[in-house]
Protein backbone atom coordinates (compact mmCIF):
# COMPACT_ATOMS: atom_id res chain seq x y z
CA UNK A 1 0.00 0.00 0.00
CA UNK A 2 1.35 3.41 -1.02
CA UNK A 3 -0.04 6.67 0.34
CA UNK A 4 0.08 10.32 -0.72
CA UNK A 5 -0.14 12.32 2.49
CA UNK A 6 -2.64 15.15 2.08
CA UNK A 7 -2.53 17.43 5.13
CA UNK A 8 -4.97 20.09 3.90
CA UNK A 9 -8.43 18.75 4.79
CA UNK A 10 -10.36 21.33 2.78
CA UNK A 11 -8.38 20.61 -0.39
CA UNK A 12 -8.87 16.89 0.10
CA UNK A 13 -12.64 17.25 0.50
CA UNK A 14 -12.82 19.53 -2.55
CA UNK A 15 -10.92 16.98 -4.66
CA UNK A 16 -13.26 14.20 -3.54
CA UNK A 17 -16.36 16.18 -4.43
CA UNK A 18 -14.92 17.03 -7.85
CA UNK A 19 -14.04 13.39 -8.51
CA UNK A 20 -17.52 12.28 -7.50
CA UNK A 21 -19.11 14.83 -9.82
CA UNK A 22 -16.95 13.58 -12.71
CA UNK A 23 -17.91 9.93 -12.07
CA UNK A 24 -21.39 10.42 -10.66
CA UNK A 25 -23.12 8.20 -13.23
CA UNK A 26 -20.56 5.41 -12.82
CA UNK A 27 -21.51 2.31 -10.82
CA UNK A 28 -18.91 -0.45 -10.67
CA UNK A 29 -21.20 -2.97 -8.97
CA UNK A 30 -23.61 -5.07 -11.05
CA UNK A 31 -26.58 -7.21 -10.11
CA UNK A 32 -24.73 -10.52 -10.57
CA UNK A 33 -22.00 -9.49 -8.13
CA UNK A 34 -24.66 -8.44 -5.63
CA UNK A 35 -26.31 -11.86 -5.92
CA UNK A 36 -22.93 -13.57 -5.50
CA UNK A 37 -22.26 -11.60 -2.31
CA UNK A 38 -25.66 -12.63 -0.98
CA UNK A 39 -24.90 -16.31 -1.60
CA UNK A 40 -21.50 -16.05 0.07
CA UNK A 41 -22.94 -14.35 3.13
CA UNK A 42 -25.74 -16.92 3.41
CA UNK A 43 -23.12 -19.65 3.45
CA UNK A 44 -21.48 -18.19 6.56
CA UNK A 45 -24.73 -17.38 8.42
CA UNK A 46 -24.34 -13.62 8.53
CA UNK A 47 -27.08 -11.32 9.77
CA UNK A 48 -28.25 -9.43 6.67
CA UNK A 49 -28.77 -5.92 7.93
CA UNK A 50 -28.61 -3.04 8.30
CA UNK A 51 -26.25 -2.47 5.37
CA UNK A 52 -23.98 0.53 4.75
CA UNK A 53 -22.53 1.53 1.35
CA UNK A 54 -19.69 4.06 1.43
CA UNK A 55 -18.68 6.39 -1.39
CA UNK A 56 -21.86 5.49 -3.20
CA UNK A 57 -22.04 8.30 -5.82
CA UNK A 58 -25.46 8.06 -7.54
CA UNK A 59 -26.62 5.37 -5.10
CA UNK A 60 -27.25 2.49 -7.49
CA UNK A 61 -25.23 0.08 -5.35
CA UNK A 62 -27.56 0.88 -2.41
CA UNK A 63 -30.52 -0.10 -4.58
CA UNK A 64 -28.84 -3.33 -5.67
CA UNK A 65 -28.06 -4.42 -2.12
CA UNK A 66 -31.56 -3.54 -0.91
CA UNK A 67 -33.30 -5.41 -3.69
CA UNK A 68 -31.04 -8.48 -3.54
CA UNK A 69 -31.07 -8.81 0.25
CA UNK A 70 -34.62 -7.72 1.08
CA UNK A 71 -36.87 -7.86 -2.03
CA UNK A 72 -38.48 -10.65 -4.05
CA UNK A 73 -36.98 -12.63 -6.90
CA UNK A 74 -39.20 -11.02 -9.54
CA UNK A 75 -37.76 -7.56 -8.87
CA UNK A 76 -34.23 -8.94 -9.00
CA UNK A 77 -34.98 -10.68 -12.33
CA UNK A 78 -36.30 -7.41 -13.76
CA UNK A 79 -33.23 -5.51 -12.58
CA UNK A 80 -31.04 -8.10 -14.26
CA UNK A 81 -33.05 -7.91 -17.50
CA UNK A 82 -32.87 -4.11 -17.74
CA UNK A 83 -29.23 -3.71 -16.64
CA UNK A 84 -26.77 -2.45 -19.23
CA UNK A 85 -23.02 -1.96 -19.17
CA UNK A 86 -22.53 1.76 -19.77
CA UNK A 87 -20.47 4.01 -17.51
CA UNK A 88 -19.93 0.92 -15.41
CA UNK A 89 -23.38 -0.58 -14.92
CA UNK A 90 -26.72 1.15 -15.23
CA UNK A 91 -30.38 0.39 -15.97
CA UNK A 92 -32.62 1.39 -18.85
CA UNK A 93 -35.52 1.34 -16.37
CA UNK A 94 -34.04 2.66 -13.11
CA UNK A 95 -37.41 3.22 -11.43
CA UNK A 96 -37.65 -0.54 -10.81
CA UNK A 97 -34.55 -0.37 -8.63
CA UNK A 98 -35.77 2.59 -6.58
CA UNK A 99 -38.85 1.24 -4.82
CA UNK A 100 -38.80 0.91 -1.05
CA UNK A 101 -35.74 2.98 -0.26
CA UNK A 102 -34.66 3.26 3.36
CA UNK A 103 -34.37 6.43 5.41
CA UNK A 104 -31.15 7.63 7.01
CA UNK A 105 -33.29 9.09 9.78
CA UNK A 106 -34.81 5.70 10.65
CA UNK A 107 -32.32 2.83 10.43
CA UNK A 108 -33.58 -0.69 11.15
CA UNK A 109 -32.50 -4.27 10.40
CA UNK A 110 -33.74 -4.01 6.79
CA UNK A 111 -32.19 -0.63 6.06
CA UNK A 112 -29.64 -0.12 3.31
CA UNK A 113 -28.15 3.35 3.34
CA UNK A 114 -25.16 5.15 1.87
CA UNK A 115 -22.66 7.88 2.58
CA UNK A 116 -21.57 10.17 -0.26
CA UNK A 117 -19.50 13.34 -0.18
CA UNK A 118 -21.07 14.87 -3.29
CA UNK A 119 -23.82 17.34 -2.22
CA UNK A 120 -25.72 16.52 -5.43
CA UNK A 121 -26.32 12.95 -4.24
CA UNK A 122 -29.38 13.86 -2.18
CA UNK A 123 -31.65 10.87 -1.49
CA UNK A 124 -33.53 9.85 1.65
CA UNK A 125 -31.21 6.83 2.00
CA UNK A 126 -27.95 8.79 1.58
CA UNK A 127 -26.06 10.78 4.20
CA UNK A 128 -24.12 13.62 2.56
CA UNK A 129 -20.69 13.66 4.16
CA UNK A 130 -17.28 12.04 4.32
CA UNK A 131 -16.92 8.32 5.02
CA UNK A 132 -14.16 9.00 7.54
CA UNK A 133 -16.43 11.22 9.70
CA UNK A 134 -19.77 9.51 10.28
CA UNK A 135 -22.38 10.19 12.99
CA UNK A 136 -21.43 9.40 16.57
CA UNK A 137 -24.64 7.44 17.12
CA UNK A 138 -23.67 4.96 14.39
CA UNK A 139 -21.44 3.06 16.81
CA UNK A 140 -21.81 -0.72 16.25
CA UNK A 141 -24.76 -0.03 13.93
CA UNK A 142 -24.21 -2.03 10.73
CA UNK A 143 -23.92 -5.74 9.98
CA UNK A 144 -22.61 -5.36 6.43
CA UNK A 145 -20.38 -2.64 4.98
CA UNK A 146 -19.71 -2.35 1.25
CA UNK A 147 -17.33 0.02 -0.50
CA UNK A 148 -15.13 0.23 -3.57
CA UNK A 149 -13.81 3.66 -2.54
CA UNK A 150 -11.19 2.92 0.11
CA UNK A 151 -8.45 4.21 -2.18
CA UNK A 152 -10.00 7.68 -1.81
CA UNK A 153 -9.13 7.81 1.91
CA UNK A 154 -7.17 10.82 3.10
CA UNK A 155 -5.69 8.62 5.82
CA UNK A 156 -6.31 4.86 5.37
CA UNK A 157 -5.61 4.13 9.04
CA UNK A 158 -8.15 6.72 10.22
CA UNK A 159 -10.66 5.48 7.64
CA UNK A 160 -10.26 1.86 8.74
CA UNK A 161 -10.84 2.81 12.38
CA UNK A 162 -13.95 4.79 11.47
CA UNK A 163 -15.37 1.91 9.41
CA UNK A 164 -14.71 -0.52 12.25
CA UNK A 165 -16.45 1.85 14.66
CA UNK A 166 -19.77 1.77 12.77
CA UNK A 167 -19.99 -2.00 12.31
CA UNK A 168 -21.07 -4.50 14.93
CA UNK A 169 -19.26 -7.59 16.19
CA UNK A 170 -19.31 -10.33 13.55
CA UNK A 171 -20.01 -7.84 10.77
CA UNK A 172 -18.98 -8.34 7.16
CA UNK A 173 -16.81 -6.04 5.07
CA UNK A 174 -17.14 -6.31 1.27
CA UNK A 175 -14.38 -4.22 -0.27
CA UNK A 176 -13.55 -3.70 -3.93
CA UNK A 177 -10.21 -2.26 -4.95
CA UNK A 178 -7.95 -1.73 -7.94
CA UNK A 179 -4.62 -3.52 -7.89
CA UNK A 180 -1.30 -2.16 -9.08
CA UNK A 181 -2.31 1.48 -9.46
CA UNK A 182 -0.14 4.18 -7.96
CA UNK A 183 -1.83 6.74 -5.71
CA UNK A 184 -2.74 10.20 -7.01
CA UNK A 185 -4.37 13.28 -5.53
CA UNK A 186 -8.02 12.19 -5.73
CA UNK A 187 -7.14 8.55 -4.92
CA UNK A 188 -4.43 9.03 -2.27
CA UNK A 189 -4.10 5.31 -1.49
CA UNK A 190 -2.68 3.06 -4.20
CA UNK A 191 -1.06 -0.30 -4.93
CA UNK A 192 -3.43 -2.02 -2.53
CA UNK A 193 -3.27 -5.76 -1.93
CA UNK A 194 -5.72 -7.97 -0.05
CA UNK A 195 -3.17 -8.37 2.72
CA UNK A 196 -3.35 -4.61 3.36
CA UNK A 197 -7.03 -4.95 4.24
CA UNK A 198 -6.34 -7.87 6.53
CA UNK A 199 -3.67 -5.81 8.29
CA UNK A 200 -5.99 -2.78 8.58
CA UNK A 201 -9.20 -4.52 9.61
CA UNK A 202 -8.24 -7.94 10.93
CA UNK A 203 -10.96 -10.58 11.00
CA UNK A 204 -11.45 -13.75 9.02
CA UNK A 205 -10.94 -13.93 5.26
CA UNK A 206 -14.19 -15.23 3.75
CA UNK A 207 -13.57 -14.55 0.07
CA UNK A 208 -10.99 -13.08 -2.30
CA UNK A 209 -11.26 -12.72 -6.05
CA UNK A 210 -8.84 -11.03 -8.43
CA UNK A 211 -10.13 -10.66 -11.96
CA UNK A 212 -8.24 -10.11 -15.18
CA UNK A 213 -8.65 -6.33 -15.06
CA UNK A 214 -6.60 -5.94 -11.86
CA UNK A 215 -9.76 -5.34 -9.85
CA UNK A 216 -10.44 -7.39 -6.75
CA UNK A 217 -13.03 -8.04 -4.08
CA UNK A 218 -12.26 -9.15 -0.56
CA UNK A 219 -14.81 -10.20 2.05
CA UNK A 220 -13.81 -10.16 5.72
CA UNK A 221 -15.79 -11.24 8.77
CA UNK A 222 -14.78 -9.21 11.81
Amino acid sequence: MDIIKLKDRSKYLKSQIERSIDKFSYCKLDIDESLAFHLILNSVNVKSGPILCLGTRNGREIDLFRNVFFKNRLIVMLIKFFQRRKNGFTSILPMIEGFGRSKVSSINDKSVIGVEINPNAVRKDVLIGSFDEMPVDWNDKFSILYSNSFDQSQDPYKTAEEWKRVICKGAILILGFTNLRAPFISDPVGNLEYTDFIDLFGGELIYFDKNTFNYSYIILKL
